[in-house]
């Protein structure tokens, strides 16, 4: 039985932050623009946001609708208790949790997880990112970060530095695996909550594991990684990849390098604009056309913002 046969959900945690040059609700309006764009298929993509109590009213008001993205703005509470560990946690682990506990306590089955910034580039459907019953994710050298020793390390499984494991979002997961990787962490006398909560506190200033470490190497501990994803080696020479990470923004430097050396990956689906470089949302914006497979914005545009 084929465990992906369509990808028609997303998850996207929202937590409204005073950003320089904007702010995350304007990054996620940006990011549903660009999906209503792309998304191909004859029945709506479904989008999961998922915020702190506080910044639901604000985010079902202020986002933009269109009839082919159905956005669905969820509370933290409704997944979360209130004296959960959970609320404990620094910001960016929240939202990794979100990202496996929302899929696998809606049996959401394949789903693409979202950042506010995240910018959709090219055309999509619910099939594109499945080969066979299997997802077509990104992946990444585990060499590349010190966290996936440290994770594999927490799992009970070998680190082999030549192996790969499942990258930054956006990416493609399965609710199972999602369950999965959470229920193994919080094996035994302790919930999952706390088991992480004393993992991060047993670790500051370091980065003690991300979602997706979790989720590889839980799924390789219990040897069904490759019966819902991909082998690596294929997946880097399909026709549809994730995202293009070489037209992707990470620090202010690259900025005016990428304008001067624009290199749109057609294969690509997705570019990220991390909000550390500061850039304003004008340029933000700007940028994001230009990589548009749909819109290209001129590089002239970009220069004068």
């Amino acid at each position: 039985m084929p465990m992906f046969t369509e990808i028609r959900h997303a998850v996207l945690p929202l937590a409204l932050r005073k950003l320089r040059g904007g702010n995350e609700l304007e990054r996620a309006a940006l990011l549903i623009e660009s999906l209503a764009r792309h998304w191909r298929d004859r029945r709506p993509l479904q989008l999961l946001i998922v915020s702190p109590e506080r910044d639901v009213d604000k985010v079902q008001v202020r986002l933009p609708a269109f009839p082919n993205v159905l956005v669905s703005v969820y509370g933290e509470r409704e997944f979360f208790p209130r004296f959960s560990s959970f609320y404990a946690m620094p910001g960016w682990y929240r939202q990794q949790i979100v990202k496996l506990l929302v899929p696998a306590a809606l049996a959401l089955g394949g789903y693409l997880t979202l950042d506010a910034d995240v910018f959709c580039v090219d055309d999509f459907d619910a099939t594109t990112f499945i080969q066979d019953g299997r997802a077509l994710s990104r992946w990444e050298p585990k060499r590349q970060h010190a966290w996936w020793q440290r994770t594999a390390r927490y799992v009970g499984v070998p680190y082999d530095a030549a192996a790969h494991g499942l990258s930054v979002t956006p990416n493609v997961l399965h609710s199972d695996l999602s369950d999965q990787a959470l229920e193994h962490v919080g094996r035994g006398l302790l919930s999952w909550q706390v088991a992480l909560s004393l993992r991060i506190l047993s670790r500051i200033g370091t980065v003690p594991w991300t979602e997706y470490a979790l989720y590889t190497s839980a799924a390789e501990r219990a040897g069904n990684l490759f019966d819902y994803h991909v082998h690596w080696d294929d997946c880097y020479c399909q026709e549809s990849q994730v995202f293009s990470e070489h037209s992707s923004i990470w620090h202010a430097s690259d900025f005016a390098y990428r304008i001067q050396h624009m290199r749109r990956n057609p294969s690509a689906k997705f570019i990220v604009v991390q909000s550390k470089p500061g850039l304003s949302m004008d340029a933000v914006r700007q940028y994001c056309l230009t990589v548009d497979s749909r819109m290209g914005a001129s590089r002239s545009e970009l220069l004068s913002q």
